[in-house]
Order: C-alpha cells, then structure tokens, then sequence
C-alpha cells in the first residue's frame, strides 16, 4: 500500500530548514540548495513544492505568523481582555523565547530582502498594517472613549517599541526582564 504524503508537513519541514539558516545567516546567503541539504531531501523535492526562492520565502514567512499567532493564543486560556491580548502579542514580538526568537530574527532577515523584493515587501507590509489594525483594535477596545488617545497611532507606537526591544533582546543589549518591563510600563502609561 503506498505511503500517504502529507504535503503541508513537507512544506513546513522546508520552511523550518530555511528559518533555522536565515536566522543565522540571512536570506540572501541562503540558497534552495542550501535549504535542501538543510532539511535532508533533495533539490527536487525542494523544486516540488517551491517553484522559486520567492515562493519558498513566502510560505516560510505566512508559516511563521501562523504559529506566533498559535503560540499567542495557546497563552490566552479563557476570556482575556484587550489588555492581556495586546501584552502577550507585543511580548511575543520581544524574542522571549527559542521559537520567538527565531522569529525575530527571521523578520529582520526578511526585512532585508524586501528591500530587493517587491513580493516580499508587499507581504511584509500587509501584514504590517492586518498587525497595525489588530492592535488598533485593541487599544480602542481598552481605552474606549478617552480623549488624546489615537489608536492607530498607539499601534504603531507599540509595534516599534515591540520590535525596537526585540532586536536589543537579540543583541544582548537588553535583558528579556527589562524589555518586558518596558512593555508593561508604556501599557500602564496607555491604559491608565
């Protein structure tokens, strides 16, 4: 009876091999080859499920929100408030962890490449701005009618600071207690 082929699993197997070499090497050094001497398959089966790099980077990089967003809602037992959300997103942007982390850094990899790539910085940006709405949400949800506060301003606010921190986490410039420090004090400062 022949073997059932589970292509999802086999594309996120890729995925993870390409996001263990761009977090440490960046994307551009980084070649299908590369990804398939990584994962331990041929360049074939790499050329059957990516037609280009692009495309490879693309599912690599919608892969890696989705399980930010599992990690997220895996945190968030019960009915958590806007408040609680808006924290477990903006700490999980801080790199607090492995898989986060890897992340992180994997966001500045593709960070660099979008500069080259009009696919890519396209993808970036949407999902820049499906974040930014998000969060806006959120802060309008928590602080209701308040005068002086600016959702969509407060969320651009927030992901810089998450991302801000997040690189001097990586860089070692920032402890992890002290990023996250920072994130509860501004969203005290926010919320009231």
């Amino acid at each position: 009876m022949p073997r059932q082929v589970d292509h999802d699993q086999r594309r996120a197997e890729l995925a993870e091999a390409l996001w263990r070499l761009a977090s440490t090497r960046g994307i551009e050094a980084v070649s299908l080859r590369e990804v398939a001497a990584e994962a331990g398959v041929s360049m074939g089966r790499v050329q059957h499920y990516f037609a280009s790099k692009d495309d490879m980077l693309a599912f690599a990089l919608e892969l890696a929100n989705e399980r930010a967003g599992a990690r997220i809602r895996a945190r968030l037992a019960g009915d958590p408030g806007p408040e609680r959300i808006l924290r477990e997103v903006l700490t999980e942007m801080l790199g607090l962890n492995a898989e986060s982390r890897q992340f992180l850094l994997l966001g500045i990899a593709f960070l660099n490449r979008a500069i080259t790539s009009e696919a890519i910085a396209t993808r970036m940006s949407d999902g820049d701005a499906e974040l930014r709405g998000f969060l806006a949400s959120l802060v309008a949800a928590a602080v209701g009618e308040r005068r002086g506060v600016d959702p969509d301003r407060e969320a651009r606010i927030l992901i810089q600071l998450a991302a801000g921190l997040g690189v001097e986490v990586a860089l070692g410039q920032t402890a992890p207690d002290e990023a996250v420090a920072t994130v509860d004090y501004y969203l005290r400062r926010l919320l009231g």
